[in-house]
């Protein structure tokens, strides 16, 4: 079964599957990837990001995942966060996020930590990986521990989608932490599967890093050689002009905030 599949458990690595919730959008791209963890005798499930609040693909999700021993997100933002209230009423499991105050009857995640649960044969890392939000986080699947087991893939959230770029918040993102980030992923995700927020997988996350990492790094120079050309005091617009080719009015907000967010990682470092 391939991706974009609606409203079923799509297996995608031996401890881990996937249902899509039907939200598409230019950001979600398909809709948001909602990850279940288990392995093939298990009697719970770990689940990652129930999504938006959908009552439908909450209510598949719960019948997909059958017994939910807990819940963890990997940001805030609505379309991973949004039906974790509703999910702990369905499920009765408890939430947990980086941030304390998306946490529901559960406790904050820590960088580093381990995650097992009773009747869930696989383990989760908790690795910080802020950028695109300060909350957000990955998680490395271990299909039986991380101690002497071989990394069977890592869920990146928002951080690599598994097609296009990514937005970097302007509230609380950082571009300087972003690549700090990709950085990590670059190295820890040779040959391991992407098991993004968004998209389909893809079989090796380090490449996916290093498009991200040289992505970014052309816009900062691109940015760099128009503030040469039209002064540091150059207003946005024409600065979004000089970089993107005919971008479509859609997406302009979009490049707008994020040749913002570059400028304030230029202006800092």
């Amino acid at each position: 079964m391939k991706h974009p599949a609606y409203s079923q458990l799509r297996p995608v690595t031996a401890s881990v599957a996937v249902v899509l919730a039907p939200n598409p959008s230019y950001a979600a791209l398909e809709g948001t990837n909602s990850w279940v963890i288990r392995g093939p005798e298990d009697t719970a499930s770990i689940v990652v990001d129930p999504g938006p609040e959908d009552e439908g693909h909450l209510n598949v999700l719960q019948a997909k995942a059958e017994k939910v021993g807990l819940i963890l997100l990997t940001h805030r933002h609505h379309d991973h966060a949004d039906g974790a209230a509703r999910f702990h009423q369905l499920t009765g499991a408890p939430v947990r996020a980086f941030d304390p105050q998306y946490c529901i009857a559960g406790d904050p995640l820590a960088d580093g930590e381990v995650i097992s649960l009773d009747g869930v044969t696989p383990t989760l890392k908790v690795v910080a990986a802020p950028g695109h939000t300060r909350d957000s986080v990955c998680f490395y699947v271990y299909p039986s521990g991380e101690d002497g087991a071989e990394l069977e893939g890592i869920i990146t959230g928002d951080t690599i989608a598994g097609r296009h770029t990514t937005m970097i918040s302007e509230t609380d993102g950082d571009l300087g932490d972003y690549m700090e980030t990709l950085a990590k992923l670059e190295e820890d995700g040779k040959s391991v599967t992407l098991l993004p927020g968004h998209g389909p997988e893809g079989e090796d996350l380090s490449a996916f890093a290093r498009k991200y990492i040289d992505r970014r790094n052309q816009r900062l120079d691109q940015i760099r050689e128009a503030l040469k050309e039209h002064g540091d005091d150059v207003d946005i617009n024409t600065l979004v002009d000089a970089i993107y080719d005919d971008v479509d009015p859609v997406l302009r907000g979009a490049a707008e905030q994020s040749t913002r967010v570059a400028l304030r990682y230029l202006r800092k470092s």
